[in-house]
């Protein structure tokens, strides 16, 4: 006899973990599957964004390592860097499996079966039931859920148009002598210039340095020679025990739609990452929630659920994301636009993506408002000339 169940979440990243959380609490019959063993590695730089942190209803304090309240920004080749301090932490550096893993476990708590080690194979219609095959026999939902990231097989077997583009990303686990990790301590430290159209980070940790590079024009032959040089720049090469990781981001959405059938398309999964840095968590949690809320509000019903769901992601999530692309041409499409602005302007453009990711304001609030933009890259004699003449 088949498990049935009114939602089947796949994946238990922090976009199907959030939405298994909403729904247990609402009193939804729902599962989770994970492939793999639980807690499950997750390769990722670990660096939660404050305005991520606002989006976890859960208390995640307990797996949070460090504590950035401060961020830099280096030109690189130029020697100059930018420094940005807030009172609240701007990244708060995790490992990802235990991140995932508290999530997973406040779902499970609240009434949410979880499966591990349970692959899914298909996915089939009946009516108003979905049959899920699984490694573990077949389970039927009203409801699926795909929040199993950015190769989402759901999608795949669904046959959801895509219309994302993947990059590609390193991330390299750096593990070295305390003394050597304390000079990291305490910042976020952010790399541009060092390919033409990408950047690298640099996170603390508890017991390691998580070094990482991405690229938006898909070149990873490069990234893998870009890396090491970065790792020179930070003092890190001759350090002996190093772990390699490579991923891939979505960085511009799925041409939708976010719901087909009775499947709903959350977090990476529909391609639902900052088009800026890449960071995921932040829209993962935001586009779970809003998946759970939806089938909550729309009674189960397919129509009153589509509908909703619709709305939701049109009214609040996918403007961000429309805004956020205008902001990284400017980054990445314009490598001597991005030099000369932030030469120039490099503080105020600090402090403004650092509000972002602080979610003390948002790109539609720097995009939608060609002054404010404007403003930032303005020199500040022609300010002073403009304000004189007013």
């Amino acid at each position: 006899m088949s498990l049935t169940y009114d939602v089947i979440v796949v994946g238990s990243g922090p976009a199907g973990s959030i939405a298994a959380w909403r729904l247990a609490r609402a009193g939804v019959q729902v599962a989770v599957l994970e492939k793999a063993a639980l807690p499950r590695y997750k390769t990722c730089g670990g660096g939660i964004v404050g305005r991520a942190i606002q989006a976890v209803p859960i208390d995640v304090r307990p797996v949070i390592e460090q504590d950035c309240h401060t961020a830099q920004l280096h030109l690189s080749s130029t020697g100059v860097f930018f420094t940005t301090h807030r009172p609240s932490p701007i990244v708060s550096m995790t490992m990802r499996d235990q991140f995932d893993y508290a999530l997973l476990s406040s779902a499970q708590a609240g009434g949410a079966v979880v499966h591990q080690r349970c692959s899914f194979e298909d996915v089939s219609y009946h009516g108003d039931c979905v049959r899920v095959s699984t490694s573990m026999g077949e389970m039927r939902a009203r409801f699926v859920l795909a929040a199993d990231g950015a190769l989402s097989r759901v999608a795949r077997k669904v046959g959801t148009a895509d219309g994302r583009i993947l990059v590609p990303a390193l991330e390299y686990e750096v593990t070295m002598p305390q003394d050597r990790l304390d000079r990291f301590n305490g910042v976020a430290r952010f790399d541009f210039g060092i390919l033409p159209h990408g950047y690298a980070w640099a996170f603390p940790k508890r017991q390691h340095l998580s070094i990482g590079i991405l690229s938006m024009v898909q070149r990873e032959g490069e990234l893998k020679r870009t890396i090491l040089t970065y790792l020179d720049l930070l003092g890190c090469r001759d350090v002996a025990q190093i772990e390699h990781h490579g991923f891939v981001i979505p960085i511009r959405p799925r041409t939708g739609p976010f719901m087909k059938h009775r499947v709903l398309l959350v977090g990476d999964a529909a391609g639902f990452a900052d088009p800026v840095t890449g960071e995921g968590i932040s829209f993962a949690l935001r586009s779970g929630q809003s998946a759970a809320q939806s089938l909550i509000e729309g009674n189960l019903d397919e129509q009153a659920v589509h509908a909703k769901y619709t709305r939701s992601l049109a009214e609040s999530l996918m403007p961000e994301l429309r805004a956020g692309r205008l902001f990284a041409r400017l980054l990445y499409d314009f490598p001597r636009l991005r030099s000369w602005a932030f030469l120039r302007e490099g503080q105020r453009l600090c402090e403004a993506v650092t509000d972002v990711m602080a979610g003390t304001r948002t790109y539609r609030d720097l995009t939608l408002k060609p002054q404010t933009l404007i403003s930032l890259l303005t020199p500040p004699w022609i300010r002073k000339a403009r304000d004189r003449s007013v």
